[in-house]
């Protein structure tokens, strides 16, 4: 579980969100423009599919279902292509709204992980779960200590 949700996951959404510096995934997303005015409805889709990975019955069955962890690199991957191209595009206040978003419920998710007695994910022992709980903390405490500085940096130099 941990190795699942703490390593692979941001992994996965980390290169995704690099490929999208690359000119074709530019070119291929620009002719979506129409649809993601600001990078909401990328930022959006990303969240939903984050959210969806974030359920620990899809999480068992990504152990378990071959085809599904498949699906789930591709979708992880795809979610960090949206994530990085609509960073670009959308307003501080857009990105402050997701990346909060993201930051509470990762640590809401992480609490809860930590905090629960019962056994969430079948595939997993509770000491995964509580370790996973730790690391859904420390990401989303990163995630907003390092997009705060991007922020920071970014508006020095202007």
């Amino acid at each position: 579980m941990f190795v699942q949700m703490v390593i692979q996951i941001p992994i996965l959404l980390f290169a995704g969100a690099m490929f999208s510096t690359y000119e074709y995934f530019k070119k291929t997303l620009s002719k979506m423009n129409h649809i993601n005015v600001y990078g909401l409805s990328g930022l959006m889709l990303a969240q939903m599919i984050l959210i969806y990975w974030m359920l620990p019955l899809n999480i068992d069955r990504a152990v378990v279902i071959p085809w599904v962890d498949g699906a789930k690199v591709i979708s992880m991957v795809l979610a960090g292509l949206l994530v990085g191209e609509a960073l670009q595009k959308s307003p501080v206040t857009i990105q402050l709204f997701f990346i909060g978003y993201f930051s509470a419920m990762m640590v809401w998710l992480g609490l809860y992980f930590l905090h629960t007695d019962l056994r969430l994910c079948n595939a997993y022992s509770l000491n995964s779960q509580h370790w996973t709980g730790y690391g859904l903390i420390f990401i989303s405490i990163f995630t907003l200590a390092y997009w705060s500085f991007r922020v920071v940096k970014n508006k020095s130099s202007i």
